[in-house]
């Protein structure tokens, strides 16, 4: 299914956008994962000269994010030439080459670009309308003072380039945070926020009502299959709530909440180290330890000492 096309930015990153990544498989995100596309001193001979009409093969110093909204567009990345289609998504890292192959297609399509500096981001929705005619369609968009969109573009690189177990919802965790922040760019500049659909305000209250569950039951003996059954939907489903609606994962966050009221027991001399482990639910003392030191950067007995 087609991505709505937005007709202002607050939908566009309030609704389109966030539907289109909440239904995002691995293989529809586009990267060149190679990095050779960096090293080319120009790009492919075969590729590089489009039909005259058409955008030429060509690479920008900065991150681009290229959503396609409709239709399928022949598209080179790098050395590699793809079939974008509507609710994929490309990564374009600095110097990659890439272009449109819209010339050897009649079938229309329509792509949202986003590019990210330090300081602004912008965007617009371009469509191809088949035959050789273009159209940049009126909704545009620029964000001054937005530095949250490099940081997105930058950490959405690095996980795809290295592409460790778990890098897919963390991607798609960072795609989500990104449209928050720039959803919250355009409330302070006095854009209305879009109202939430039937479903996503369902969505909502399933995950409101599994972080109650969880903040309420951490020091217990808990796991997704209990919190799902609690909240009536599935784990899967609950786990890809989470990390849609929260930008973690559910363990990344019963984990938080359990560290998060170690440190508050850690201020009290009485407890050793291994009864607040098995108080805020963990069982072994020394994986506590570990995850402390990963949170805080000191161990448990170190934190104590500040």
């Amino acid at each position: 299914m087609s991505p709505s096309r937005p007709s202002s930015p607050v939908e566009l990153f309030g609704r389109t956008l966030p539907e289109l990544i909440r239904r995002l498989k691995p293989a529809d995100i586009h990267f060149d994962r190679s990095r050779r596309g960096r090293r080319l001193a120009k790009p492919p001979a075969r590729w590089a000269q489009p039909p005259r009409g058409y955008p030429p093969a060509h690479r920008h110093e900065n991150y681009e994010f290229c959503f396609a909204l409709r239709g399928r567009c022949p598209f080179l990345l790098g050395e590699e030439r793809i079939l974008l289609r509507a609710g994929q998504l490309v990564v374009l890292s600095p110097r990659v080459f890439h272009r449109e192959f819209a010339a050897e297609r009649a079938e229309p399509y329509t792509l949202l670009w986003c590019s990210f500096q330090k300081t602004w981001m912008g965007g617009h929705v371009y469509a191809h309308l088949g035959r050789g005619r273009f159209r940049s369609d009126k909704l545009r968009v620029w964000f001054e003072g937005f530095a949250d969109g490099l940081r997105a573009a930058e950490a959405v690189d690095l996980e795809l380039f290295e592409d460790r177990p778990g890098a897919f919802l963390r991607v798609q965790g960072l795609l989500l945070a990104w449209c928050g922040a720039a959803l919250r760019h355009l409330e302070e500049a006095g854009a209305p926020a879009p109202e939430p659909s039937k479903r996503e305000a369902q969505q909502q209250q399933r995950v409101k009502a599994a972080v109650d569950f969880v903040r309420d039951r951490f020091a217990e003996p808990l796991d997704l299959a209990a919190v799902a059954a609690h909240v009536g939907i599935g784990a899967g489903y609950l786990s890809a709530l989470f990390t849609r609606e929260l930008g973690r994962t559910f363990t990344e966050f019963l984990a938080a909440c359990r560290l998060e009221e170690a440190e508050r027991l850690l201020r009290d001399p009485a407890l050793s180290v291994k009864e607040i482990a098995h108080r805020v639910g963990f069982e072994n003392p020394f994986y506590f330890s570990r995850l402390f030191r990963r949170r805080t950067g000191k161990s448990p007995k170190q934190w104590r000492e500040i």
